[in-house]
């Protein structure tokens, strides 16, 4: 049975979805970009560059970029790798891709983008995967991997046997791509874990090994059972010590990776914060430590702007 799958955002974690992809049999991999420049840029090449981990072997990957506002695909898999505070803007683009058995496939991180997408697109099939892949974007067709190679994928509340398929080529492709029925635990621990990783490395400008800092002991405490109260209310029961010992195993493992939101500051872009610690923020009572770390990385989202002024 031959399948399709686009890739919507052409970042880091589209840029490694689409290595494994080409390595796993797809020939044909459309890439859809806002950017026109780098979208312009992509054309001239029609390929993009993956520099491996460990070994930096250079991998040159065919695509077919496209533009966001000129859909010209039917997409069987349409994975959708853009900022969560972007993906109100792709709504219209999924649709247009979709056909009556398409699904939709949300990596972002945090709590809410896939919920908008599923309420929007009430007739499509829309899951959402939780991604353990470390990459930078160095330009518009040049991605580092660090490393990770995990994606954990499932409809919440409903089976998506559909899902086996895509899963096939990528792991192929040498991909750990696992379908699972409970995708809804497995959000809540990659929260816990990118509340605690995203913030504290980009308020310190550090790679994610700033977080085994003794230092930071109490920080990852706090942030901690503040989410520990939230998952509760929600019906998700975590241990705090085995949340502490699964984020210092991923620190440890990705200990020299960029964390995504360290490379949003770094940019001096917007950070995917309201959907990691500002909904913990949300969910609690009162204004914990979440709060003021949300509010803090929105200070850093606009200080330069405010230092040009």
């Amino acid at each position: 049975m031959d399948i399709n799958a686009c890739i919507i955002g052409g970042g880091s974690i589209g840029g490694v979805l689409a290595y494994y992809l080409y390595k796993g049999g797809l020939l044909r991999i459309p890439v859809y970009y806002r950017s026109v420049e780098s979208y312009h840029r992509i054309l001239d090449k029609r390929s993009i560059t993956i520099i491996m981990p460990f070994s930096r072997e250079v991998f040159t990957i065919p695509v077919e970029p496209r533009l966001s506002i000129v859909p010209l695909d039917k997409c069987d898999f349409i994975f959708n790798t853009v900022k969560a505070y972007d993906v109100e803007s792709t709504i219209e683009l999924m649709k247009r891709l979709s056909h009556k058995n398409s699904v939709i496939i949300m990596l972002q991180n945090g709590f809410g983008s896939y919920e908008l997408v599923a309420d929007r697109l009430q007739e499509a099939k829309v899951a959402v995967g939780v991604a353990y892949i470390g990459a930078e974007r160095l330009d518009a067709s040049t991605i580092r991997y660090n490393g990770g190679k995990t994606i954990i994928a499932g409809c919440p509340g409903k089976p998506c046997y559909e899902l086996t398929l895509i899963s096939n080529i990528l792991v192929r492709g040498g991909m750990d791509f696992r379908v699972t029925s409970n995708v809804e635990y497995y959000r809540w621990l990659k929260l816990a874990l990118n509340c605690v990783v995203n913030p504290l490395t980009a308020l310190t400008r550090q790679r994610n090994k700033i977080v085994l800092s003794k230092n930071a002991e109490e920080l990852v405490d706090r942030i901690l059972d503040e989410f520990i109260q939230v998952a509760q209310k929600h019906g998700f029961m975590f241990d705090k010590t085995y949340l502490k010992n699964y984020v210092y195993k991923n620190a440890e493992l990705t200990r020299e990776n960029l964390s995504s939101m360290l490379q949003d500051v770094l940019r001096g872009g917007r950070t995917e914060i309201d959907y990691i610690n500002g909904f913990i923020a949300k969910e609690l009572e009162y204004p914990g430590l979440n709060y003021f770390i949300t509010q803090l990385i929105h200070l850093l989202e606009g200080a330069d702007d405010e230092g040009k002024g």
